[in-house]
């Protein structure tokens, strides 16, 4: 039988159906196409293993308030239940940054850069590794195109929504 949730982002509201099906759950936001998930949980509070479009993807939950805090390939996302408090949080990172630039997702240390000035990335390339509560996070880009400037270094602090990598855009 399948569930339905209804949850705040900064976008506004989202319907999410979970429903069981063969090789896993069957997960639904708004009228998208469903996405199957074979997930578990890995003996870690809060950590999740998931198979999503046959790649391995891990994610980590955590409470916040009456929401929950998930963050996913370095992408992080406040979410709350509808009517929660009234506010409304939204994801950070990728999700919110302009074409051609990209800032980090939460605070943290810069662990490893992955690119250097010149090379051409590709949507969803992993950029730049940040540690945060003893986790690593990769930062991936969120479009095509050719980096221009790294604004970190190995080693270095960033705060959440400090300007990391510039790239141009290239035409998809």
């Amino acid at each position: 039988m399948a569930s339905r949730h209804r949850f705040q982002l900064s976008d506004g509201n989202h319907v999410v159906v979970v429903d069981e099906v063969e090789g896993g759950l069957s997960v639904t936001i708004d009228d998208d196409e469903p996405i199957v998930v074979d997930a578990t949980s890995s003996g870690v509070p809060g950590l999740i293993s998931m198979i999503v479009d046959q790649r391995p993807t891990r994610a980590y939950v955590s409470r916040d308030g009456r929401g929950y805090r998930v963050i996913v390939e370095g992408r992080v996302f406040d979410i709350a239940p509808v009517g929660a408090g009234g506010r409304q949080r939204g994801a950070v990172g990728g999700a919110t940054d302009l074409p051609g630039k990209v800032t980090a997702p939460l605070a943290g240390v810069v662990i490893e850069v992955r690119v250097a000035i010149g090379d051409v990335v590709t949507p969803g390339q992993s950029l730049v590794v940040i540690e945060a509560m003893k986790m690593q996070n990769e930062v991936q880009a969120p479009h095509a195109g050719t980096v221009t400037s790294i604004r970190c270094e190995q080693g270095g602090r960033v705060e959440r929504g400090a300007l990391i990598v510039e790239y141009t855009v290239t035409e998809e």
